[in-house]
């Protein structure tokens, strides 16, 4: 038996237009929606299809659709992650070259290269934490330095990263 159930909102890519406090609200529940599916609940949508997200204005909260992207996170991986995000958070490379090497994402025989490419990449996309003033996402260019750093990151991988 499939059940549906109708959502109230606008997907959220279409939110684009309305005024710089509500995409700040939309912004701010979709990273906190984003925490709490890998640290509270261990469950996560991972399709990344903004269509997927809806947002009502009248209730201010964020509906997901579409759950057949949906993954569990064991402890013992979200454990570890958490450490690598609170590393990146806090600016502590060590910290995140440590925790990707107990995870699996890096085996820690990797070239010195490989290993600063992936802790610069968790850093660049930890700085969003590092802020106690709203961070200015539009003013950002995370994505072409994560791209500029994708080719030392398939070059020298001597693992894949973890089914998780």
């Amino acid at each position: 038996i499939l059940t549906t159930e109708l959502i109230e909102g606008v997907a959220v890519d279409k939110c684009v237009d309305m005024d710089q406090h509500t995409r700040d609200r939309i912004c701010a529940a979709l990273l906190e929606l984003t925490i709490r599916e890998l640290f509270q609940f261990g469950f996560m949508q991972t399709d990344p299809n903004w269509a997927n997200f809806f947002y009502n204005e009248r209730t201010q909260q964020i509906a997901l659709v579409d759950f057949g992207a949906c993954r569990e996170y064991n402890k013992d991986f979200v454990d570890l992650y958490i450490e690598i995000i609170h590393g990146a958070a806090t600016g502590d490379r060590a910290k995140v070259l440590k925790y990707s090497q107990d995870i699996g994402f890096l085996t820690g025989h990797e070239a010195k290269v490989m290993m600063e490419a992936h802790v610069d990449a968790v850093m660049i996309l930890g700085e969003a934490f590092r802020h106690d003033a709203p961070f200015a996402f539009s003013e950002q260019n995370t994505t072409r330095r994560i791209q500029a750093l994708v080719p030392t990151l398939l070059q020298h991988r001597m693992c894949p990263p973890p089914e998780e």
